[in-house]
Parts: structure tokens; sequence; C-alpha cells
């Protein structure tokens, strides 16, 4: 078959020749319309299920709302895990679909599943809302509105009824919540003693207030000759309106509303604020759907935002644009991975130059670069795959692999020109010496494409970041491959002629011959080299357990994010007011740019937090590198250190994100406790906290989520209730209006609907003690105070209620400050099996980071392990001699030293792309290991010389020039990606390609030096 491709090649060159400058062309041309991204999609699809009820405790929200819905969404179809949280007001049901499912259908069939539980909900409970699907960065844009001359009611109207219409309407935005400022309503504040004055009650006035407006439907009165439509609207229009309604009659004059009330507009109950660079303004947050383009929507937003920015201006509001913009990341992180392809690839055309000594030796090779990353390319788009970090990853990876096909191919036939005997047809020597390596290196591209077989088979979030890599990787390696066999043997037939002659360069000369001299010294002792190299390689492989280990590391994406924790219980005022002063912190850090406030929560936002907590969205200025912007870290940890009754972290959106996605909190590392009885787990989270903070190198170890809030707690009686005529509902009713205030009827401002709300004073609202003078109507027409019929007691309440799958959990959020994470969860686990006595029900999970590192690690081994014995079947079956097989398997301990020496002095601690690179290096190291032999093969096969120490010689002698130059282009091309380890863009590929540089440099000293003196020891070539 191979012969047949080669052949098919070289008779119709010039066709050959053709289609490759047409495919090299349209693979640029689907370059500039490709879809781009920071990362693949990482997150599983989900969504996320949201009731609102208001006036209700964490409790109450857990037992009413939150497990019915549980309960059935539990038994949707494709559900992976169903994580909740019941906090006073709200239930959030989060749901992760299983892999590899239609998320669109599953997203549908939880919006059925959802629908029938909404109906066994209890009244004053909203009807569910599930979120829109959202990509794995999920946030698209942050932009703040702020202005001197608007009111926050005024701005908020701006913000929710002229931009965010606007911002929805660009195809690919999600969501655009709105956070700050007021939503507008008409307040009708009652005054207590006012109402026990005229002998009224709060339902007489929620009574009066939903009769004072209204709009019915009327009809309409047909004449002989039209139709007149009626239109009975009795919508008010001034809240002045509504306070000028009667109530009743008093000694003789009418009683209005405003005579017991107090009518105006204002602001309806706040859940959160938003500061925008230390001022009061609007943050407006806007979320990318499920597989959109995160480039091509940012600034299709950033479009619509310059449209808006005139009417903006003239209503005296400025706009403050990107607080949080992950395009940039996009943007410097694909830039940052171009510069690496094209620094790289220059490197690669260097060293063909220096080696070869001719232009067209050195074009033909080169051209096997932009010819295979096109096809690849190609490739990645039809398979639907965006351009992203790691798939450029994965070619930048390839560089240096995918031209080795084309130097081998043209270094044989370029020599076997220079030696063919005259009268020999051109084409014929071309083809011979195209098949002759063509064996040897499709077999080790073969190998390549196993070793990468378990990167592909990654499971969870880490074959979500690495698979796309492994595929862009194999994708254009095996179109190197097919560039050699047929565009490369056409080139070679047009450019290169037998005539021609080129001096080989001096120092390689020197090279062969210095080589030479100790292969003559090492030939004697081959026993002597294999036990060192097996000696050396297993100090290697003892050296692996002892390094530290990581999931992912740190992203350099040029934007912070400040989550912060104030005491629980503490109002959204107090916490705006230390929002505040930490942002003007911020701001006078060098290089910050602006900094956006998120305290408390919005409605239907992903965030859903109580008023005590919030993060801050930290933008740097455009262009930091890694170290300045660790720099920033630092001072921004101190600024939050000055803060000692404030919990608070420091972390990158993406490590935010990620960590989301393994365990449903924001830090690295969770520690779940699982029960029944909320109170003890709460002693059990307090235990274990203590225990783990004692470790070194524990960090910071807090509770997730604050596990009490001071609660009013209201016990009716229901025999005071009955015996001055009143019922439960009476009272329940009365407590709601008053203090949670309710919706009694609604009005508009042209198309925005403005809600009537009835509540109580702000004076009397501001009194927890007062809850108990509230007023009651008895049936015998007297009032009577809610404290005669009730128990009113200020008691610790929960502040929220946590479930994982249907079981109450309590969760520490455990950020360690050691590298090795995975360390010290190991001693985290050990310490808390001897220290912490769980009673029988409750146990402890560990999730996050190390969790998903170990995983990784298991499948990576396990999989590496059924890719190692396919190797070796196929070197088998290649090579009938087991002892050219055992010598190809020797370079894997000799590879592996070079690996852990440099993955030592990068700093000693493993991450999930360092083991893909130990793995990438065996593919890479064997290659040409495999084609040494195979050429030791040929000679005694094909060319008929006796196996000796002169073949031995002139076998590694021919074979110096293609594996150096193999050598050198890879590591080349991997160069630019080890030096800007660390860097935006390359945070994951760096410490990948410093184990490969390093694992190259010991594996060429192999195939150079060790490997020839193993082979004229052990190898026995079989003579034809």
């Amino acid at each position: 078959m191979l012969v047949a491709i080669v052949r098919s090649a070289l008779r119709a060159a010039g066709w050959v020749v053709l289609l490759a400058v047409l495919l090299l062309a349209l693979g640029v041309q689907r370059l500039f319309v490709a879809r781009y991204d920071v990362f693949p999609d990482f997150v599983p699809a989900q969504a996320t299920v949201q009731v609102e009820a208001p006036g209700f405790t964490a409790l109450q929200v857990e037992q009413r709302v939150t497990q019915p819905i549980e309960n059935v969404v539990n038994g949707t179809t494709a559900v992976d895990t169903v994580r909740s949280q019941s906090i006073q007001g709200l239930a959030v049901i989060d749901v992760v679909f299983k892999d590899g499912s239609d998320p669109f259908r599953d997203r549908q069939l939880l919006a059925e599943r959802v629908s029938e539980a909404a109906a066994n909900l209890p009244a004053g409970v909203d009807a569910p809302s599930l979120s829109p699907m959202t990509s794995s960065t999920m946030d698209l844009l942050k932009i703040g509105l702020v202005s001197d001359k608007l009111d926050p009611l005024a701005l908020r109207d701006l913000a929710d009824w002229t931009v965010k219409p606007r911002l929805l309407a660009v195809p690919g935005v999600a969501d655009a919540i709105v956070f700050g400022g007021g939503v507008r309503e008409w307040d009708v504040r009652v005054h207590p003693d006012r109402l026990a004055a005229y002998g009224l009650t709060l339902e007489d006035v929620r009574t009066a207030a939903a009769a004072a407006s209204g709009m019915r439907g009327a009809g309409y009165v047909d004449t002989p000759s039209q139709r007149v439509v009626l239109e009975a609207d009795g919508a008010l229009s001034d809240p002045a309106q509504l306070g000028r309604t009667v109530l009743t009659r008093h000694a003789g004059r009418n009683v209005t509303r405003a005579d017991v009330a107090s009518v105006g507009v204002g602001a309806a109950p706040a859940f959160g604020d938003a500061r925008i660079d230390a001022r009061p303004g609007i943050l407006v947050a806007m979320t990318s759907q499920y597989g959109s383009n995160t480039l091509e929507v940012t600034r299709a937003v950033e479009k619509a935002l310059d449209d808006l920015k005139p009417m903006l201006a003239a209503q005296g509001v400025t706009l403050v644009p990107a607080l949080h913009r992950p395009a940039t990341f996009v943007e410097v992180a694909l830039a940052n991975m171009r510069d690496a392809l094209a620094f790289g690839a220059g490197l690669v055309l260097l060293v063909l130059v220096l080696f070869l000594k001719d232009w067209r030796t050195a074009l033909i090779s080169f051209v096997s670069i932009p010819l295979s990353l096109a096809l690849a390319v190609l490739a990645l788009r039809w398979f639907g795959w965006t351009i992203n970090t790691m798939t450029l990853g994965g070619l930048a990876v390839a560089l240096g692999v995918v031209v080795d096909d084309a130097i081998i191919d043209v270094e044989n036939i370029d020599r076997r020109l220079r030696t063919a005997v005259d009268g020999m047809p051109r084409i014929d020597t071309i083809l011979a010496a195209s098949l002759e390596v063509r064996r040897p290196v499709v077999l080790a591209t073969v190998v390549v494409g196993l070793v990468f077989v378990p990167i592909l088979l990654l499971p969870g979030l880490q074959g979500s970041f690495f698979a796309p890599l492994a595929g862009a990787f194999l994708l254009a390696t095996f179109a190197s491959l097919l560039v050699a066999l047929t565009v490369t043997p056409a080139l070679c037939l047009w450019l290169l002629r037998p005539g021609r002659r080129h001096r080989e360069p001096r120092w390689l000369k020197r090279m062969k011959l210095a080589q030479h001299r100790l292969l003559e010294r090492a030939l004697p002792h081959g026993r002597a080299l294999l036990v060192a190299a097996l000696v050396v390689g297993a100090l290697a492989v003892a050296a692996l357990p002892f390094f530290g280990a990581e999931l992912l590391p740190e992203f350099r994406e040029g934007h912070f994010v400040l989550q912060i924790t104030g005491p629980s219980g503490a109002s959204l005022a107090e916490m705006d007011r230390i929002g505040e002063r930490i942002s003007r912190g911020v701001l006078a850090i060098p290089g910050v740019a602006s900094v956006s406030l998120q305290m408390g929560r919005a409605e239907a936002v992903q965030d859903t937090w109580p008023p005590n907590r919030g993060e801050l969205h930290v933008e740097l200025k455009p262009g930091l590198a890694a170290g300045a912007q660790v720099r920033i870290e630092n001072a921004l940890r101190k600024l939050l250190d000055g803060y000692p009754g404030l919990g608070s972290e420091v972390v990158t959106f993406l490590g935010d994100r990620i960590s989301e996605s393994l365990s449903g909190e924001t830090a690295p590392v969770t520690l779940s406790l699982y029960g029944a009885d909320l109170d003890r787990l709460d002693a059990l989270a307090a235990r274990a906290q203590a225990i783990v903070q004692a470790l070194p190198g524990a960090g910071s170890v807090r509770l997730a989520e604050s596990p009490s809030v001071p609660t009013m707690r209201i016990a009716p009686d229901p025999d005071r209730l009955s015996a001055r005529g009143l019922r439960m509902t009476d009272a329940l009713d009365a407590i709601a209006a008053a203090h949670q205030g309710v919706i009694v009827g609604e009005v508009y401002r042209g198309v925005q609907p403005v809600a009537i709300r009835l509540t109580l004073d702000n004076a009397t609202v501001r009194d927890p003690e007062a809850v108990g003078a509230l007023l009651l109507p008895a049936a015998d027409g007297q009032s009577v105070p809610l404290s005669e019929v009730a128990a009113v007691d200020l008691v610790k309440g929960r502040a929220s209620v946590q479930h994982e799958g249907g079981r109450r959990r309590l969760v520490l959020a455990l950020t360690p400050s050691s590298p090795d994470v995975v360390g010290f969860v190991a001693q985290a686990r050990a310490a808390l099996h001897r220290q912490l006595q769980l009673p029988a029900g409750y146990y402890v999970e560990f999730g996050g980071a190390a969790e998903g590192a170990v995983a990784a690690q298991h499948a990576l081994l396990l999989h590496s392990a059924l890719a190692g014995a396919a190797i070796i079947v196929l070197l088998l079956l290649s090579f009938p001699d087991r002892r050219s097989v055992a010598l190809i398997l020797a370079n894997v301990p000799f590879a592996l030293v070079g690996g852990v020496i440099a993955a030592a002095l990068a700093g000693g601690v493993l991450s999930i792309g360092a083991l893909v690179g130990f793995v990438t290096l065996f593919g890479i190291a064997a290659r040409n290991t495999i084609l040494l032999i195979a050429h030791y093969e040929h000679l005694v096969a094909t060319e008929g010389a006796h196996w000796n120490r002169f073949t031995v010689l002139r076998g590694a002698r021919e074979r110096l020039t293609p594996i150096l130059m193999t050598a050198l282009v890879t590591a080349l091309g991997l160069l630019p990606l080890a030096l800007g380890s660390g860097e935006p863009g390359r945070e994951v590929e760096g410490p990948m390609a410093i184990v490969i540089l390093g694992g190259l440099l010991s594996s060429t000293v192999l195939n150079l030096l060790v490997m020839p003196a193993l082979a004229g020891r052990y190898l026995r070539p079989a003579a034809p």
C-alpha cells in the first residue's frame, strides 16, 4: 500500500503539489473564520433551577421548596449530579448533566419535571425559573454605569429597560444580570400607631390598595357603520392619587390612605448592591450561550454598547467598559500561542538551513509544517472544535514532530541522489529512498498515536482540557505522515537533481567524528552501559513519588476575583461600606485598571449569596507579565489581611470556575461532611476545621457558608389565636405584609411595570422588638398585638442548608498554601481519620482539585499501561527479534531521566500538564530509536552489510544527522512554550514542554552514544 501511494504521488507530482497549495490556502482561510475561545468547554452542561420564596427562612425553603423539586429532578434522564442550596427567600438547585448527552434535550426534560413540581409549592412562592444554557467560562462581559445626574432609581430604570434589552438582542448573549441601583416601586408604608388610632388593620389597607388601581377588558360597541372599542383603564399615574383613596369614615370624615401611611416612590427590597470603581452604580453582567464564540459575541456586544454611548452620555451616564472581559485573555493567550508557533517555526527553519546547507532541501522539509498544520485546522473545523489555547498547544507540541517525517525522507532521498549510480532513473532513486524509511517512519508515527490515546481517554474536566490538545497533536502528526508520503517525494522530484553536490557543514563533520571516537570507546562496555542506563532510570522512577502534585497551574488571565464574607447577619449597608473601602485600596495598587463590587445577589443570578457575601472583580492593565500579576496578587492578599473580621480569598476567574465545576465550591479543595442533623454537622465541621487548620501548609480553612444568622422566631399559639377569633393564616399574612411586604397591585410607566408594595414604615421595620407590637384584627373588632397570641424570640437560625444527591452537607473550603495540593489532602485525610470521631450515618468526602488530580493520575496510568501493551505488541509484530524491541523500550527510562530533572528544576510539582508531557515524551523519544534500529536492519537485510562494529559505527554515523535534526527541531518547536511557561495562554503547556525538552536531551544522548553501543552488543539483525 505504501509503495502504491508513493509511486502514485511521484507519477502525478504536479497535481499533488497543486492540491497541496489549494489545501494550504483553504486551511489559512478557515483559520481566519474559525471559532476561537480560551479553553475547550471544560464544564459539563448544566442548568440551575431557582425559586423565589419571599420571607421564608432557610429551613422553610429546604422543607417546602427545595426538597420537593429535588425529588423530581433526581429522577430526570441524563442527570449526573444534583446540588442545592436553601437560603432565606430562595431555593437554588444546580443540575449537572451526564457527559456526552444532548444538553438541550436534557434541559427540556428537566423543565417538564420542574413544571410538575411547581403545582405543589406553597402559596406565596414564585414559579421556578430555569437558567439559560451558558458556556464553560459563563461570563462574557461586565460593564458599569455611573452617573452624577441620575438617582439610583432612574439609573436602574435605564439599565433595565434600555441597556439590557439591547444587549439581550445580540446573538450569543444568554443573559444580562443587573446589580445595584433600585428597582422602582410605589411604597405604601403604614404607621402602626395611626392604624390603631383609626381602628384599622393592615388587611384593611391591603384590600383598599388592591382595589385602588386596575385595568379591565371592557369589550366594544357595534354601531350600524363601525365597531368602537371600549377602553376601561383605572391605572393611577401618580403615587399621590393612591394616597387620596378612601379607606373608611371616622368621626364624620373620610380616612384616606395618606392618613395612615406614607405613599411615594421607593425601591424594592434589595438582596444585593454594586459599586463601580468605589462609586455607587449599576453593574451589568452578561453571560454567553452554550457553544457560542466568545470573541465574536464580545465584539458584537461592544459594538452595541458603542451605539448606546451617545444616548447614555446625553443623560449624564458614564459607561465603564470591560470590568471583566474574558475575551481579553482569549486574545492574549491565542496571540502568545501564535507567537510561540511562529517563533518555533522560525527556529526549525534555521536548523534545517544549518544542517542541510541547501535551500531546496530546507524548503521541502519546511513545507510540511504549514501544510500539516493547515490540514489539522481543516480537520478541527470539520469536527466542530474551537481554536483555543489547548488545540494550539497541541499544534505547538506537534511543530517539531510534523517536520520529522519530511526531514527523514528528504535527508535519505538527498543522500541517495548524491550516491546514485549513473543512468538510474531519478524517479526510481527517489522511490527507493523514500520506501527505505517509510516502514520505520509509519511505525514511529503509529507508536506516537498510541501514546496519545491515554490522553484522549482522560475523564472529566481533565479530559475536557487535554483531549483537544491530544486530538490536535494527532491530527497534525498523521497529516504530516500523509504529506511525507505524497507531497515530499513530489517536491523532491521537482527540485532535487542527482548531480547536485553540496558540502556537509564542518561542524557536523566534527560532530560525527566525535561520535565515532566516543562509540569506539563505548562499544566494548555495552553491558556496563545497559546497567547504568537501568540504574539511572530506576532512580528517576523512584524520585517521582517525592514530587508535589496539582491538577492545573495558576492562570494568569489579567483578572482577579476577591471573594469576601462578612460576619453572619451583617447588613447590606455595612457590607457596601466595607466593599467601598476595599475598592479604594484595590485602585491604589499599581497595575490595577478597574474594580467592580458585587454584593449579595440579584434576581435569577448564578451566584446566590446572602447580603454578607460578595466579590470584587479586579481587572488589570493590559500587557502585564506573569511576574507583575503575581506581585499584584500578593498586594491584594495583603490588603484583605487588613480586615481581620472578614473572610476572604483571592482567586483567578478561571480557577474559580474550574473549582466550581469540580466540587460546586470556589475553593481548590473542599471537605464535605454529610449527615441528617444540622447541629451535629456544625459541631463536626468546627472540629474538622481545627484539625485541618493545624496542619502545615493549611493556608485558609473556612466554612463555605455561614452556618447561622440572627433570627426572630415567631410561633403563633393555636389556642390563643382561637380564643381571639383569629386563624393561623391571619397572623402569618399580617407578618409577611408588615415586614417582607406584599405586592397589592401594579401600574405602568410606558412599558415598565411598577409594583405597589404594602409594608410598615421604616422606623418600625428596623426595630426587631416592634414585631410583637403588630396589630391583628380580632373577631370582636378589637386589635390584638401579635405578642399576645404568639411567642416572639430572638434566636440563631440557619443561614443556609446545602444538599448534594439529596443529602444534607456542610462544606469546608480549603485553600492550601503548599503547592503540593495532593500531598496536603493526603495529610488532612489521615489526620481526620485519626482525630475525628464520626457518629453512625455521618461521613466526610474530599473534592476539588486534589481529587481531580488523583483521578486523572490513576486514569492516565491505567490507560498508559494499556497503550504500552499495545505498543509492545506492535513492535513485536514489526521487529521479529525481541532484542530490537527491548532496545527500543530501553529508551523509556533514559528519556524519563531528563524529564524528571527538568521537572525538578522547574519547581518539583507535577501538574497534569507535566504528566501529559511524560506520556508524550515516550512517543517522541522512541521515534528516533525505532529509526536507528530499523536502519541497522536495513543495512544488513537490504544492503548486505555484515553485522560487526564497522556496521554499528556506519549506521550510527548515517543516522546522526536525522536524529539530531529531529530532536533539535522538536526541542526548538517547544522552546517558546517552555521559556514562556506561566505566561498567559502557556500555563498548561509550559510544564509539559519543560518535561519534553528535558527528556529529549537525555534520550538524544542515548540514541547517539549509548544505543549504538547497546545495539553492537545485543542486536542480531537477520541477514537476507
